[in-house]
């Protein structure tokens, strides 16, 4: 199966349709199709071909389906990665994971340590003559997908077209419904979001890319104004919308039947005034980038069981492990095991290292880090990470992936992250130095400027004399927390 062959032979069907709007400009499905095969040929044109691995930092939400449609045209494996990056962290990853370009919205100032190629728009209207010869095949990986891991080192998952194509018929419909109106802000580097969208346009929908920068009350108001009848919106950013409406005779959004929260837990108050006073159609699941999606919390079980994570979705099964890989019976916390078939089958470390850790992945299963326990009636409740990630207004970031960014400043002697409550995204983000020497504060601000993308950077800095160990030398990030006022 080919995810690139099977979605140009569905999508062709609705012709001259609207598919996806960005600011003023939209474009059909016909057009979607034709420009995707022109900017395939740019991209052959450059060398590119099967096999190869791009990475997908550009800005025009538009721009990166196409480019998308494109890598798969080719064969190619698409990494999507957040526009916002900077460059030293793009240089780190096109190295690491071997990439054969990496296609940009603009122009640097200096030459990039890596291989930066500038998305022309007039790609997209025009061939080189250099284009896709005959139809796809999926020999290699749709997707590349990126993670924190548990290590600090950039991770990722490959997701082949039949992983991708299975995680896209678990988002699917009933044939019966009008198409989708999907609406979002958030970026396609977002696995959620991107599978949400393409699976809108298999389905004949249109999709609508709003600004990134909001506030709820305009964001409420692009969702009526568009007559959305889905969204995907991170935990807290729902969280602020239900603050902003208060108590209600009725849903404000009643239109939008798939109100998905995205990227994090959420608080039961929360999704049970997002059900009473935005839309009986809010939706919460658990899921991971090597697992895909593992249950669903909808419907009425939204007001019987907030407190969960919902229930499993059909073709998952869930194993409860204690620390001994042993099954643990109902009701007992453990590590979380699943079983699906739209686990990732391989994990991709740096240096083009690709392999299975079979202490968190196997034929049909993984680990993705959680702590939880499964009851008498089917639902799962997440209870903790097995690592101490930090999720900030929906995005996960690992606190040894910014140590390690950190260290790399010759005047940090030592570093910890950690997270601390914040009432509008969650959790922010403290970063704990010990300094080598006169470190500046603002010199360690200009760093973590130009080497940590915005919505990763630590927000409070404070500079320690030591850090707290335990006896057997783990950092008391507890301890830390408890420092940040709050």
């Amino acid at each position: 199966m080919s995810m690139g062959r099977d979605f140009v032979e569905t999508v062709a069907r609705y012709g001259e349709r609207p598919a996806m709007i960005s600011g003023e400009e939209t474009v059909s499905y016909a057009g979607m199709i034709a420009q995707a095969d022109h900017v395939a040929a740019h991209l052959r044109s450059l060398g590119i071909g099967a096999g190869d691995r791009v990475g997908i930092a550009v800005q025009n939400p538009i721009e990166t389906i196409l480019a998308i449609l494109a890598c798969w045209r080719l064969d190619a494996t698409a990494a999507i990665i957040d526009f916002r990056v900077p460059p030293p962290q793009r240089a780190r990853l096109a190295r690491d994971f071997v990439f054969a370009a990496m296609l940009e919205s603009r122009a640097l100032v200096a030459d990039p340590d890596y291989p930066s190629v500038l998305f022309q728009r007039d790609w997209r209207f025009a061939s080189t003559g250099g284009g896709p010869e005959g139809p796809a095949t999926c020999a290699h990986p749709a997707f590349i997908a990126f993670t924190s891991g548990t290590t600090g080192d950039p991770k990722a998952y490959t997701q082949p077209h039949s992983v991708l194509i299975s995680r896209h018929r678990d988002l699917a419909r009933p044939a019966d419904r009008v198409a989708p109106r999907y609406m979002t802000p958030l970026s396609l580097s977002f696995i959620s979001v991107r599978s949400y969208a393409l699976s809108v346009l298999l389905e004949g929908g249109l999709v609508q890319f709003a600004p990134p920068v909001f506030t709820p009350s305009e964001l409420i108001e692009d969702l009526l104004a568009f007559g959305a009848t889905a969204t995907s919106l991170p935990p807290a950013t729902i969280a602020q919308m239900v603050r902003l409406v208060g108590e209600r005779p009725t849903a404000l959004l009643p239109a939008i039947t798939d109100l998905r929260s995205t990227g994090g837990p959420a608080q039961p108050e929360t999704k049970l005034a997002a059900y009473r006073n935005l839309s009986p159609g809010y939706r919460f699941s658990y899921a991971s980038t090597l697992t895909g999606r593992v249950t669903m919390l909808a419907g009425k079980d939204v007001l019987a069981r907030p407190e969960t994570a919902g229930r499993l979705i059909e073709g998952v099964r869930v194993d409860i492990l204690d620390a001994e890989g042993n099954l643990l019976p109902l009701g007992q916390p453990g590590t979380i095991k699943v079983w699906s078939g739209t686990v990732a089958p391989l994990a991709l470390l740096p240096g083009n290292r690709l392999g299975v850790d079979p202490q968190t992945m196997g034929p049909g299963w993984g680990i993705a880090g959680d702590v939880g326990f499964m009851d008498g009636e089917g639902f799962l409740t997440i209870v903790d990470r097995l690592e101490d990630m930090i999720v900030r207004g929906g995005v996960s970031v690992a606190p040894q992936e910014l140590e390690k960014i950190l260290r790399g400043h010759p005047g940090v002697a030592e570093v910890a992250v950690v997270g601390f409550p914040h009432d509008v995204l969650g959790q922010e983000i403290a970063a704990f130095i010990v300094a080598e020497g006169d470190l500046a504060p603002a010199e360690m601000r200009a760093y973590i400027t130009a080497n940590i993308a915005p919505e990763k950077r630590p927000r409070e800095i404070r500079f320690v004399p030591s850090l707290p160990y335990s006896d057997n030398g783990k950092i008391l990030r507890r301890k830390l927390v408890e420092m940040v006022p709050s």
